[in-house]
């Protein structure tokens, strides 16, 4: 599914500083769409992923994850990802007991 995302110039460019050189996420600000009829706005299209990705970069853009949200309530989508248990996984996510004298 197709997600578009509608920023303000502000955060566009916020978005824009944010994603890091070599990225797979500048392929999307690249083609973004310009709309200048209501001072300067842009639309980005991407997937479920992709927008997943731009939050992560943009968590200090509020405008960006403002219009990401909109774009999930808009779709239909959880903006949460599911609980995953920890049961039958090696030990990162198991609990370890601590030895304490």
């Amino acid at each position: 599914m197709t997600l578009k995302i509608f920023l303000d110039d502000k955060s566009f460019h916020c978005l824009k500083h944010a994603i890091p050189p070599g990225s797979r996420s500048k392929l999307i600000i690249q083609k973004a769409v310009h709309l200048d009829l209501f001072g300067g706005n842009a639309v980005l299209s991407c997937d479920e992923t992709e927008a997943r990705n731009l939050l992560i970069y943009a968590g200090h853009c509020p405008g960006v994850i403002a219009s990401v949200h909109k774009a999930f309530c808009d779709a239909g989508l959880p903006l949460t990802t599911p609980n995953v248990s920890a049961e039958g996984l090696k030990s990162p996510l198991r609990r370890r007991r601590v030895w304490r004298p």
